[in-house]
Formats: C-alpha cells, sequence, structure tokens
C-alpha cells in the first residue's frame, strides 16, 4: 500500500480521481503547516503539493520514504529539484495546465487597475455616485510588454491583440517563429522597458529572474506605466515598486504573486491603483 499526503488544495475532481486507485492511501491535509509535515513526513511515499508547501533539503532528508513529488501547478520553484533527484525521488509537475486561468487573471488585474474597478465598487458600496472620479485609460491603442512568452505569456498576447493594442515581447529563450505566430514584436530588453505603457511578467522564478525589475528598471520605463505580475513573486523588487508608485512612475499595478505569501504587512493596501489578488492565477 503507497501512501500519498496532498499538503495543496487540491479540486475534489481530482481527489476523486486519486481515491478510484487501488493500493494507494490517501491524507488530504492542505492546512498542515511545515513542522507538522516534518513530523510525518517519513510515513509517505509521494507528497503532492501546490504553492503551499516548501519541499527543502531538510524535508527530503527526513522522508526516508519518498518516492514523488508532486506539485499541481507549473512550476517547481519551491521544491530543491537537484537534491531531490539526488536522492533517487522523482519530481513531477503539471506544465500548462493553468494557462488559461492564468492568462485570464493578467487581462482581469490589467481592466481592473486602468479603469478603477475596485474604488468604485468600494464607492457604490458605501452608497455613493461620483461618476467623475473614477476616470480610466482605455486599451485601445496602448503597447503591452509581455516578459516571457511562454505558455501563459502567449495567451495573454493573444487576449491583448483583441483589445487592439501592440503587443511587445521580450523572452531569449524563445523562436522568432513564435514572436510571429503570436503577432508579438520581438524587443530587446531595454526596447521593451523604454516603449510598454503595460509591462506583464510571465517568467518562472529562478536565478536570472529574480528581482529582475527593480529600481533601474522603473527609472527606464515610461511614466504611467502599468505593472502586472501574475508571475511569481520576488522578479520584481516590491519595495522599489512602492518607490514608483508613490512618485507616480508607476500609475497602477496588479499583483497576483508576492515576496512573501502570504505577506506579513501589505503596504501596498495603501494605493487605491493597485489591485491585488492572494496567488489565485490558477484557482478555477
Amino acid at each position: 500500500m503507497h501512501k500519498i499526503l496532498i499538503t495543496g488544495s487540491i479540486h475534489e475532481i481530482g481527489l476523486e480521481l486519486l481515491h478510484r486507485e487501488k493500493n494507494i492511501k490517501i491524507r488530504y491535509a492542505p492546512e498542515l503547516s511545515h513542522k507538522e509535515i516534518l513530523k510525518i513526513i517519513s510515513d509517505f511515499h509521494c507528497i503532492v503539493t501546490r504553492s503551499e508547501t516548501a519541499i527543502p533539503r531538510e524535508m527530503i532528508d527526513i522522508a526516508s520514504n519518498l518516492k514523488v513529488i508532486a506539485r499541481a501547478a507549473v512550476g517547481v520553484g519551491n521544491i530543491d529539484v537537484d537534491y531531490a533527484t539526488e536522492k533517487g525521488i522523482l519530481v513531477i509537475n503539471t506544465p500548462g495546465k493553468n494557462t488559461t486561468s492564468a492568462a485570464e487573471l493578467t487581462i482581469g488585474l490589467l481592466l481592473s487597475s486602468v479603469r478603477n474597478i475596485v474604488s468604485a465598487h468600494t464607492h457604490m458600496s458605501e452608497l455613493k455616485w461620483d461618476r467623475h472620479a473614477f476616470t480610466g485609460t482605455e486599451l485601445l491603442g496602448k503597447s503591452i510588454g509581455i516578459i516571457g512568452l511562454g505558455n501563459v505569456g502567449h495567451r495573454v498576447a493573444r487576449y491583448a491583440k483583441a483589445f487592439e493594442m501592440e503587443v511587445l515581447a521580450y523572452d531569449p529563450y524563445i523562436s522568432d517563429e513564435v514572436f510571429e505566430r503570436h503577432h508579438a514584436k520581438k524587443c530587446t530588453w531595454l526596447e521593451l522597458l523604454k516603449s510598454a505603457d503595460v509591462i506583464s511578467m510571465h517568467v518562472p522564478k529562478k536565478e536570472e529572474t529574480t528581482e529582475m525589475i527593480g529600481s533601474e528598471e522603473f527609472g527606464i520605463m515610461k511614466s504611467g506605466v502599468v505593472i502586472l505580475n501574475t508571475a511569481r513573486g520576488g522578479v520584481i523588487q516590491e519595495k522599489d515598486l512602492l518607490e514608483a508608485l508613490k512618485s507616480g512612475k508607476v500609475a497602477a499595478a496588479g499583483i497576483d504573486t508576492w515576496e512573501v505569501e502570504p505577506p506579513a504587512e501589505n503596504p501596498f493596501c495603501d494605493f487605491p491603483q493597485v489591485v491585488m489578488s492572494p496567488h489565485v492565477g490558477a484557482s478555477t
């Protein structure tokens, strides 16, 4: 009998499929803390998680029976993959499965931020009616700079085209054919930063993308730029984004992923032009 520990929130359909399988025993415990997982992980042959659980070297050393680490999400940034491989543990994930969800959320955050939808909703919830306080910006004719033209990025490009936006993209790992197929203008890093009215992050978190955008990059951007991050927390330096919002260099932002999840403090709450969500890009 193989034992599976599920520490990420999994849809009931997925749980039902797992329960149908013979010779496996499931413990579904998305509420477990890191310390609690360390106490029991040695009993399990497989752990299934999402973003909630980090699986570092410490946990892998304790998990003496572990054969498989499965992440029900796109990335593997919360798993020490190299050490797991060294220990003979298979690491698997689900690339592409949240492509549409994340791309749609990106457009939702963009529309919400440029049309002041959240502030307008709050205003009406207080039985107020000031139509002129929420004048927004059209997307028509604006340029969106997509950083990372992979699964999510290329779908955002397609959606942006429906709004008749100009699509700029930066991705040194993608062929010219992919840019052409998705009607995206291939840009250098500096060209994109200088030219885009909206900048949207769609990169995995690794050494070269961590703190990819900070004060220097904000200094290059247009005044009034809109920033979107539905990729990974930490690819944008939050303290520098805060300063750019204060100065007006960044006019608005949509943020789904955070440097620390959940944030212990959240100074972005002070900015009505920032639309926030708690890492729900894949939650459909």
